[in-house]
């Protein structure tokens, strides 16, 4: 169980998934793969997205939590919704969102 804003964690849910679904789509991955794991570790719920799109380039792994930052080009993406996620994750429910690479794709995890 998770005590806070139910609509804005599903907001920030749904936009990590839209996002691991982009870049499966945008890659053209063979079996494309999405992972969501929902667990309890230190006292603390734990969600977690992970895809099989080939990870995040290092070089930009650090920013892709800064507002305005994209990959899709303006057509496509403002660059808000990470930021947003983020902000409601960690200042609106005291949690912690961040973003890694592991195996073969990227990996969100929610610790609220």
């Amino acid at each position: 169980k998770v005590s806070g804003y139910k609509n804005e964690y599903m907001q920030a849910l749904l936009n990590i998934i839209s996002n691991a679904k982009d870049v499966l789509l945008e890659r053209g991955i063979n079996k494309p793969r999405i992972t969501i794991r929902a667990f309890l570790e230190n006292n603390l719920s734990v969600v977690t997205v992970h895809d099989n799109g080939g990870g995040i380039d290092d070089s930009i792994l650090p920013k892709v939590f800064e507002p305005y930052f994209t990959t899709k080009g303006q057509a496509q993406g403002t660059g808000i919704g990470l930021y947003m996620s983020k902000m409601i994750i960690e200042k609106n429910m005291g949690g912690r969102l961040t973003a890694s690479n592991i195996q073969d794709g990227a990996e969100f995890r929610i610790e609220v």
